[in-house]
């Protein structure tokens, strides 16, 4: 009897440990999702955007919505995209009813990365920040996470696919990407995506009904790393130069480079900033970066990600660290050091973005004049490329990163706000300025330069180019016809030009 008894108490403390492991396990799984919602962030951005065609105006506050992660007690890392306006941006986290102001800390658009910050006085606790793997493996499950505005944690999946150098969005440059396929639904814009121990691999930025497009662990390592530095955020390099592949054996022979000598892709273009803009040119044949061989596709063999452009060794660097080019010119293989760089949209001759800055303009006697930027030629809408006057596509397609010696801007006429002292002007646009009153406009401040010029002449003259017919404008009486235009039209200021 006693022998029975005690086999019935130890099959209950046996049963009882179990059941107290269980409750243990289920305590750390349970513990585990409440801190990671800890982690997600609901992001709400209002902006108003500045017209394109009327830059003295701004559009009414629009509202848009994007998903963050916590990577310190007050930080929240997310996409670059939504706050190019941004006028104002508040955060919503799983411990508060009530939005929490945030501000920008840093924000990179060549990598499509911002940090906000929360102050730590608004904040309920501190939030549970995540870490970022720097890994990849083909065929890795992984699950998307962001909060929705009440609070609630949502889920999706996917399955890591390739490592790609894709478009961004906010940049003219192209940025590595992991591509997720077989996902269960389109991605919300900065969801971040976890493997099964809560190591976060990257940001959703972009995806289509079967893909989602991560901006990566180890580019979110690189902006974190840069933003939390002491000297100020200088970002990392962008490539100074154009190449296309080098395959066909003709042309090959053409440079004299030896048979045996199989990679290599060629340079096309050499841009007036960037990295190796300084020492490569034209007609180099780019071998190898920091000594990794370059192919005639322009990819090297990286040892995780496999074959990917050589771009991305470039994006590694930050702005002014050293870089090493290997290069065949002139019949022989020559190594160049430099330093990294980058070429910001501001510097191109035709700007990608202007980043929440007001458009330049500049109206006399009802004529609008203007910069050319990306944002003017998508006037034309869907398609643009082939509805744009070719003149103003080949200053985007072919010079904004190569523009002529001096010319820092392109100045047109955009159109006419119609009054009397313009008649018979009055469907003049969309035309290069050449000079005005003699000045050469090679940028927008050169007008004022311009309408200083030639005082003792009646008219204003201004020149444009293909052959356009030249503008006269009458001195008399124009500051009270500029007045009268500018309140007819509704227009605070005669112009908007930086110094």
């Amino acid at each position: 009897m006693k022998k029975m008894a005690f086999i019935i108490v130890s099959f209950f403390i046996i049963g009882l440990c179990s059941s107290c492991r269980q409750f243990a396990r289920t305590t750390e799984k349970e513990r585990h999702l409440y801190d990671f919602k800890d982690s997600l962030v609901f992001i709400q951005v209002s902006s108003s955007r500045y017209d394109v065609l009327q830059p003295w105006k701004r559009s009414a506050s629009q509202t848009e919505i994007c998903f963050g992660t916590a990577v310190g007690p007050y930080e929240i890392i997310t996409i670059a995209e939504p706050f190019t306006y941004a006028s104002l941006i508040q955060v919503k986290t799983s411990q508060t009813a009530e939005f929490l102001p945030a501000e920008i800390q840093a924000i990179d658009y060549d990598l499509n990365l911002c940090l906000l910050k929360v102050q730590e006085k608004q904040a309920i606790r501190p939030f549970v920040p995540l870490s970022f793997a720097e890994d990849f493996r083909k065929g890795k499950e992984l699950t998307g996470h962001w909060l929705s505005a009440d609070g609630t944690s949502k889920t999706s999946r996917g399955f890591l696919d390739r490592a790609v150098v894709r478009s961004c969005p906010t940049s003219y440059q192209r940025i590595l990407s992991f591509v997720l396929s077989s996902t269960s639904r389109q991605s919300s814009r900065g969801e971040v995506f976890t493997d099964s121990q809560g190591m976060a691999y990257g940001l959703a930025f972009t995806s289509s009904e079967t893909e989602v497009a991560l901006l990566p662990g180890q580019l979110v390592n690189l902006f974190l790393k840069e933003a939390r530095g002491r000297t100020g955020y200088k970002g990392y390099g962008t490539p100074g130069y154009e190449t296309y592949a080098l395959t066909d054996p003709s042309v090959r022979r053409y440079l004299k480079m030896p048979e045996e000598m199989k990679g290599g892709c060629y340079v096309s273009f050499v841009y007036t900033k960037g990295t190796g803009s300084d020492v490569l040119r034209a007609g180099d044949v780019l071998l190898a970066i920091d000594g990794n061989p370059i192919d005639a596709f322009g990819k090297y063999k990286h040892p995780v990600y496999e074959e990917i452009s050589h771009e991305y060794l470039i994006q590694l660097h930050r702005v002014g660290e050293s870089i090493s080019f290997k290069v065949f010119r002139d019949g022989e293989e020559i190594e160049l050091e430099t330093q990294s760089s980058r070429m910001d949209s501001k510097d191109m001759l035709v700007p990608y973005q202007e980043y929440g800055q007001q458009p330049e303009y500049f109206i006399l006697g009802g004529y609008v004049f203007q910069k050319l930027t990306l944002d003017y030629l998508r006037l034309w809408g869907e398609n643009w490329q082939g509805k744009v006057p070719p003149h103003l596509l080949n200053y985007y397609r072919n010079l904004s990163l190569i523009p002529p010696a001096g010319r820092k801007e392109i100045v047109i006429l955009s159109y006419v706000l119609p009054a009397e002292i313009n008649l018979g002007y009055q469907n003049l646009g969309r035309v290069v300025v050449k000079t005005f009153n003699g000045v050469e406009i090679q940028e927008m401040s050169d007008l004022v330069k311009g309408v200083s010029a030639n005082p003792d002449s009646p008219f204003h003259v201004v020149e444009f180019e293909m052959s356009n017919p030249t503008l006269v404008i009458p001195k008399a009486n124009l500051e009270q016809i500029d007045q009268m235009i500018l309140q007819l039209y509704g227009i605070p200021k005669a112009s908007n030009i930086l110094p």
